[in-house]
């Protein structure tokens, strides 16, 4: 006869054992969770960037704030950064419990997509829906991506394994998602019972007696069909197999929820609200331009350089509508960071001494370029001192494209600009100049010779070093010797090259000097 002391152990081993098969489990008969009275539902759309991870984050701490019991994440995805994803995830998964989180997928959470519904307390998604293949990728200038190997994968492993485990998914699956070194079978006992998942070559190299599955040997266990996943594939669900799998939980008279008003009528409770929460316009817009920051960085750096050197201009303008955007879109992606900025204003400080200073082209002049470029990249990947992880190769190579096409194409179409536009009659007011005629704007004669070494005259502008400059009554387009010369100052042609007449100062320089 068993002593009450031997039930007590048989009991709490039988707990253990439970609690153990509970991890390899492929069904799970817990109650779905429910009713809610304060249902958030968001829209989850697109690529999974900065500005998206702003966004689902923004998003679900303003509904806790508003008292919501219940989120649901309204999945159509391909995924996107791991990065982002993570942030999203790790995020999801420190919500406190009074939230519950649903990853409702109507059409697809593939990628990073599925690594988030990962840490959403339930996973539902629509019969024609797809979930999966989260294997980590890396672009190239050359072919299409490539699998960036197991130096990568194997934290990304580890990383589903806490999510999965966390809210009760099947680990193994959720790692044949990331991997496609490894094959999963599905077994069960041989006298019927709930099935589990293992690695096939545990399960085909493992002694008869050893013990697969916590209180159950090999020799207990049967194979149920082929290989769920295997080796060199990615597990990629389709929404009855999520179902079967033990994925999704929530069951529908049919098994799946065919829409979204189904499962919506599946989780409020009588008298619920429901609040529809999308993205704002300045919000989509930011995600566009997010794409093309390093098109509009270069157009910034553009106009601070032509500034300088010209004065200002249409240019200026357009580099400041330039900057605008830029810190718009870094306000609204919630990564507007200080270190960035600094190398900005330290890129302009470098450029004014080199024009100012030390004319020329030198070391300041170089190091201002670099540090602005530098700041720039920070800002469009949201990196500063102390969180690089967003300062990828793919994503430095976007940038670096973007920024050096435009800043070529920007700067010859200025060229094009100061050359022809002043001259061809209407386009001339686009153009900002100083000094010559009542009305301030300088006068070129193109018929009149250009005037010969020695010719002296006075500056209509500023010289940056390009500008303007009287002889004899006639206004001539010049460039100084590499320094600043301020309109009014006395100028003496030194050098005459076709078109281009190289003058210094002689006299006064005028009134702003440098």
């Amino acid at each position: 006869m068993k002593t009450p002391r031997t039930h007590a152990v048989l009991i709490t081993v039988s707990v253990v054992v439970l609690t153990s098969l509970a991890a390899y489990a492929a069904d799970e008969t817990a109650p779905a969770p429910g009713p809610f009275e304060n249902i958030h539902v968001i829209d989850f759309d697109g690529d999974i960037e900065a500005m998206m991870s702003a966004f689902v984050r923004r998003r679900v701490e303003q509904a806790e704030e508003s008292g919501a019991d219940c989120v649901v994440l309204r999945f159509d995805s391909p995924g996107g950064t791991v990065v982002h994803s993570k942030e999203i995830g790790d995020f999801l998964l420190e919500r406190p419990d009074s939230l519950h989180v649903v990853a409702w997928v109507p059409k697809k959470a593939i990628s990073g997509a599925a690594w988030i519904a990962l840490a959403c307390d339930e996973i539902v998604m629509a019969p024609r829906a797809t979930m999966g293949d989260a294997q980590p990728i890396m672009g190239g200038l050359e072919g299409p991506p490539k699998p960036v190997g197991e130096k990568m994968e194997s934290p990304l492993r580890a990383w589903f394994t806490t999510y999965a485990r966390k809210n009760g998914y099947p680990v193994l699956l959720a790692q044949a998602m990331v991997s496609a070194r490894m094959e999963v079978i599905r077994v069960r006992p041989r006298e019927g019972g709930e099935s589990f998942f293992i690695e096939g070559d545990e399960y085909r190299q493992a002694d008869d007696d050893a013990e697969l599955v916590p209180g159950l040997r090999k020799s207990d266990l049967i194979q149920v069909g082929t290989s769920v996943v295997g080796k060199e594939e990615l597990l990629t669900m389709t929404a009855e197999e999520a179902l079967n799998y033990g994925f999704i939980k929530r069951r529908h008279e049919d098994g799946l929820f065919p829409d979204e008003e189904t499962l919506l009528a599946a989780l409020k409770a009588p008298g619920a609200t429901v609040t529809e929460l999308e993205m704002t316009l300045s919000e989509k817009a930011s995600k566009v331009l997010l794409t093309i920051s390093g098109i509009l960085s270069a157009i910034v750096a553009m106009a601070i350089l032509v500034f300088m050197w010209q004065g200002p201009g249409i240019m200026t303008i357009v580099g400041g509508v330039a900057l605008v955007l830029v810190i718009m879109i870094n306000l609204t992606a919630g990564q507007l960071h200080g270190f960035p900025i600094f190398l900005l204003l330290l890129g302009v400080g470098l450029l004014a001494v080199e024009i100012f200073l030390f004319p020329g082209f030198g070391i300041p002049g170089i190091a201002g370029i670099v540090s602005m470029a530098t700041g720039f990249l920070f800002m469009a990947t949201g990196s500063t001192l102390g969180k690089t992880d967003t300062l990828t190769s793919d994503a430095m190579i976007d940038f670096m494209l973007q920024f050096t096409f435009t800043a070529i194409a920007v700067f010859a179409v200025f060229l094009s600009m100061s050359r022809f536009l002043p001259k061809v009659g209407p386009a001339r007011r686009m153009v900002l100049q100083t000094g010559g005629t009542p009305g301030g704007t300088v006068v070129v004669d193109e018929k009149t010779p250009p005037p010969m070494v020695g010719a002296t005259g006075v500056s209509v502008s500023p010289l940056r070093p390009a500008g303007s400059a009287e002889f004899a009554g006639v206004f001539t387009d010049v460039v100084s010797d590499g320094s600043f010369i301020a309109a009014g100052a006395t100028v003496e042609v030194i050098a005459v090259e076709g078109d281009r007449v190289t003058v210094r100062a002689t006299g006064p320089t005028g009134e702003g000097s440098a």
